[in-house]
């Protein structure tokens, strides 16, 4: 049996059990990815990653990122909470404010800003692409969310390592009102091969410009409660429809109210969409091993 290091880390908050919990294994070069997998069936939090040595010289760390029924390329929530984990286990020296991850989408860099309980830390995501436009079926996903999607904004599926379909409401009170009908969904989403169903709400004046909920149970999740890489996915469609003039280029977004666990993740948009940051607090609430 080999002892591992274990964290949980609370993700887009600086209060323990809210935002949203990512399980991490610290130096598990020798764990194989099927056991890998098991690990993060057993968790049964939205994802479950491990931090080993990187294969490029570029790179501070590579990290592995599983949901419970599948691995993924990137995903932003295990990408900050794993950065709190290897800054706070000294796998990168504490005090660095810049360094570099390696995942299956390529090499991303990472910023460390401020310091305490208000620190931060944003990654840059890889850049996005939209894929497919599925108006067609609008009506399809409005039924599956048991109400209607905006009618005068596209349902664009938007690929950031993970393929998410963002959809727009006309407002904030129905994105917090959905009751989705998650075995429609399911389907929805495999039909339209994109890992899940992510619909938001513009709320104008308010201390966060977007309030956004995301559906997967495609890999999983039914509902995750603050998705780093669906908000990357929100900031390219605001940007490719023009709706980042609404937001701003910088803006805070809200999720997982609905779930109890109020998360904010910052977001910034650069390049006309080209870059685009995520970033967030983030505080361990588990310290400790698990044993293989």
């Amino acid at each position: 049996m080999t002892t591992y290091q274990f964290k949980q880390v609370d993700v887009f908050t600086n209060r323990p059990f809210l935002g949203n919990p990512v399980a991490v294994v610290l130096g598990a070069d020798d764990i194989d990815p099927a056991r890998m997998q098991q690990i993060a069936a057993w968790t049964n939090l939205s994802e479950t990653t491990f931090v080993l040595k990187p294969s490029s010289p570029d790179a501070d760390y590579l990290l592995r990122i599983f949901t419970p029924g599948r691995e993924l390329p990137f995903a932003g929530h295990p990408t900050v909470g794993s950065a709190h984990a290897v800054l706070e286990s000294g796998t990168v020296p504490a005090g660095t404010t810049k360094f570099k991850q390696e995942c299956g989408a390529g090499i991303l860099p990472l910023t460390v800003e401020g310091s305490g309980p208000e620190r931060q830390i944003f990654v840059r995501a890889p850049e996005a692409k939209v894929v497919q436009d599925c108006s067609h079926a609008a009506e399809a996903i409005s039924a599956s969310l048991g109400a209607p999607i905006a009618s005068d904004s596209p349902l664009l599926a938007i690929d950031v390592g993970p393929v998410w379909l963002v959809a727009r409401m006309d407002d904030v009170q129905s994105v917090r009102a959905l009751t989705p009908d998650f075995t429609a969904i399911d389907k929805l989403s495999h039909d339209l091969n994109v890992i899940g169903l992510t619909v938001f709400g513009i709320q104008a004046g308010e201390e966060t410009a977007v309030h956004l909920r995301t559906f997967a149970p495609a890999a999983g999740l039914r509902e995750d409660p603050v998705c780093g890489s669906c908000n990357v996915a929100l900031a390219a469609y605001l940007s490719t429809t023009g709706l980042l003039n609404e937001t701003g280029d910088s803006y805070l977004a809200s999720q997982g109210t609905e779930m109890g666990r109020d998360g904010r993740v910052q977001v910034r948009v650069q390049e006309g969409g080209r870059h685009i940051e995520i970033g967030g607090c983030a505080l361990t609430t588990i310290d400790g091993e698990i044993n293989l």
